[in-house]
């Protein structure tokens, strides 16, 4: 992995914030979702609060879909 920085960030500093608002957000870690073009995404610009839309809008999430529904209630 380069220490090359895009934004200010380095890559591993980009997916660190990413995992942070996605784990605020939903409780579980990027890690944990479907693959998205993490590394296209940071070399774009795309700061970490749209690379953390994009993994949530790239996965299923079902639960949060049932949740949504009054599944869990």
């Amino acid at each position: 992995m380069s220490a090359e920085k895009i934004e200010g960030r380095t890559l591993k500093q980009w997916i660190a914030e990413v995992d942070a608002i996605i784990s605020q957000r939903i409780g579980i870690s990027v890690h944990d979702l479907a693959d998205f073009a993490i590394w296209d995404s940071w070399n774009d610009g795309v700061t970490p609060e749209e690379g953390a839309d994009m993994a949530l809008d790239n996965d299923d999430l079902p639960w949060l879909e049932a949740e949504a529904r009054g599944e869990f209630e």
